[in-house]
């Protein structure tokens, strides 16, 4: 795929490969090969392999949110690469979502069709910009009804319900979901090296449903 850096100061960065006047067509070809990109409008954008503690993080978020939603029974969790599609101009690979059980027909084998409940993505240096720019936006226009942008580096979770309308930055404290009922996570949670353990936390948020 011949590609570019953007000139867009939201993709001014090494981590993003991206291509201009891509169709659908062309997202299609390159998802079947097992490609994480995403597509906006004709941008198709690449992605580079994330770094260890944003592996660490991820995995931690996925677990504990998972667990949670398992024990009340409130829908499905999915972790990335895979597919949210909010229309035909629109399709990216969140780090992690939630779907409510009055949703789930919007899953499918390849990709959720519709806006998840709650998307969360993991920020880096490089993709600090995307996710607060253009991700946003599109976000907003898809109809997420919650986002969440957790920025390790910065120490730092961005807030908007719906996207594109900013609720908070968080650095410390209780960060409570609008959308997944009665989930809440300390921010400073998010910080620590290593991780707490999940069962820790996960006991924290139920607390006497544990």
């Amino acid at each position: 795929m011949a590609s570019t850096i953007a000139s867009d100061p939201q993709l001014r960065d090494e981590w993003l490969a991206v291509r201009y006047g891509a169709s659908p067509d062309e997202w299609e070809q390159l998802a079947d090969r097992e490609l994480r990109v995403e597509y906006d409008h004709g941008m198709l954008v690449m992605h580079a392999a994330v770094s260890l503690r944003h592996s660490d993080l991820n995995a931690f978020l996925v677990t504990l949110l998972r667990q949670y939603v398992e024990h009340r029974d409130l829908g499905r969790v999915v972790a990335g690469p895979y597919t949210m599609e909010l229309d035909e101009q629109r399709k990216f690979e969140p780090d992690l979502f939630f779907v409510r059980s009055e949703h789930a027909q919007r899953l499918g084998d390849d990709r959720l069709r519709g806006p998840a409940d709650l998307v969360i993505e993991i920020a880096s240096p490089g993709t600090r910009g995307y996710d607060l720019g253009i991700k946003r936006n599109a976000y907003a226009a898809g109809g997420v009804p919650e986002y969440w942008v957790i920025d390790p580096d910065e120490a730092c979770v961005h807030v908007d319900a719906p996207a594109g309308t900013r609720v908070g930055d968080v650095r410390e404290g209780r960060i409570e979901s609008r959308t997944c009922e009665g989930f809440w996570l300390e921010a400073g949670w998010l910080w620590q090296q290593p991780l707490p353990k999940v069962r820790d936390c996960l006991a924290q948020i139920l607390g006497k449903d544990a």
